[in-house]
């Protein structure tokens, strides 16, 4: 079975392409693919989310207002982790699908329908956001990036779990169908090489 960590930001556009390219890939794969989007929220990120739109980094109100609505977006996916990945993913996309460039402030209610229509338990969803041990789990996110060595999102990491000890980490996703092509020709077929680019082991 391959493990596939996605780091992403969780306001970016580029990361929630990276989320359906590999929901996809993960179908198309002949090999069992477990998921696990890990969303990184500090402000070195949200710094380069700025300077990729163009954005004032001077602008010190929507830098946290920028911050905010990722960390929000993250409570509410880690949250609802508690009632099963497949579906907090399908939360993650619904509440990104709204989200203009640069993201807007946070929106409880559209969170909230978002919560409703994907047939989550919402008194336990609400239940486990309002938890303090949340932000635990978010800091848990930013110490397995750290320890992976993540300096950028979308990034990735594959792991083959016959062989936990190697990893390959994609700092700059390929396309879905070379991304496929790698878990294929170096996971599946391992003797077959792969661009050194594209990787580091870990």
């Amino acid at each position: 079975m391959l493990e596939l960590f996605l780091f992403i930001n969780p306001i970016g556009t580029r990361c929630r392409e990276a989320e359906r390219a590999v929901q996809r890939l993960a179908k198309e794969l002949t090999q069992k693919v477990k998921l696990r989007f890990v969303p990184l929220v500090n402000f070195t990120v949200i710094d380069r989310y700025m300077a990729e739109l163009g954005l004032d980094a001077h602008d010190l109100d929507l830098r946290n207002q920028l911050f905010d609505t990722a960390y929000q977006i993250a409570v509410d996916y880690k949250a609802a982790q508690f009632q099963g990945n497949k579906k907090a993913r399908a939360l993650l996309l619904a509440e990104q699908a709204p989200l203009t460039c640069p993201a807007q402030a946070y929106d409880s209610q559209v969170a909230a329908e978002a919560v409703a229509a994907i047939g989550f338990d919402v008194a336990a969803f609400n239940e486990d956001r309002a938890r303090e041990a949340m932000h635990q789990c978010l800091c848990s996110d930013q110490a397995i990036a750290l320890e992976m060595a993540i300096t950028s999102t979308p990034a990735a990491v594959i792991f083959d779990t016959n062989k936990p000890q190697e990893g390959l980490r994609l700092e700059q996703l390929p396309s879905l169908h070379m991304l496929k092509r790698i878990c294929e020709k170096y996971l599946l077929q391992p003797e077959l090489p792969v661009p050194e680019a594209m990787l580091r082991v870990l």
